[in-house]
């Protein structure tokens, strides 16, 4: 029996076909975690942390917003930025959720490194999630606030009224899981007291 030699062509194609095998694999395992995320309720009021937050937004058109403004209530901070995968699936979900509390939804989502304002609606228009908020916030004031260089995204912070942190999420949360608007609703409430 003849055996052929090994080619350096065969080792190449079969190392490629592998890569892509992996790939398809990781990228589904990761799109399952991705849409399901952990549960709102996974947001447990502690101890504060941080300084309080302040720094402001900024929106398409020039509008401005300080997160200040918000003081008095507690309210989730939710970071993500346009060309990350997982905010990109969970953002239909948060944009839902949202939709369903009302006009005095307790949620900020703010884009870091997504470029401008304008930029970020157009984003959203084009991935199907119209009327979602479009505000941005500048990386060096995010840093400045956290106190480090590196932030994993997509990240959900529960700022209490006076602007504290005192709970955060990384990672996607499970906007459409049962149960999540009442587990806001009963986090917020331990929040105030």
């Amino acid at each position: 029996m003849k055996t052929s030699p090994v080619s350096r062509r065969n080792v190449v194609w079969g190392t490629v076909g592998l890569a892509v095998v992996a790939g398809f694999g990781a990228s589904r395992l990761a799109g399952l975690v991705v849409r399901h995320g952990a549960p709102v309720a996974s947001l447990v009021p502690g101890r504060p942390m941080l300084e309080p937050v302040g720094f402001g937004l900024a929106g398409p058109d020039g509008a401005r917003e300080s997160l200040l403004s918000r003081r008095g209530s507690p309210f989730l901070l939710h970071v993500w930025a346009t060309w990350c995968p997982p905010c990109r699936h969970e953002l239909p979900a948060l944009a839902a959720f949202m939709h369903a509390w009302g006009v005095n939804c307790p949620i900020v989502p703010v884009a870091v490194s997504s470029g401008s304002p304008e930029a970020v609606r157009t984003f959203l228009v084009k991935n199907d999630v119209p009327g979602f908020p479009a505000w941005t916030v500048n990386d060096s004031d995010l840093k400045a606030w956290m106190g480090h260089g590196e932030l994993a995204i997509p990240v959900t912070f529960l700022i209490d009224g006076v602007g504290r942190v005192r709970a955060s999420a990384a990672g996607s949360l499970d906007w459409a899981g049962s149960g999540a608007a009442a587990a806001l609703h009963r986090i917020l409430a331990e929040t105030r007291g």
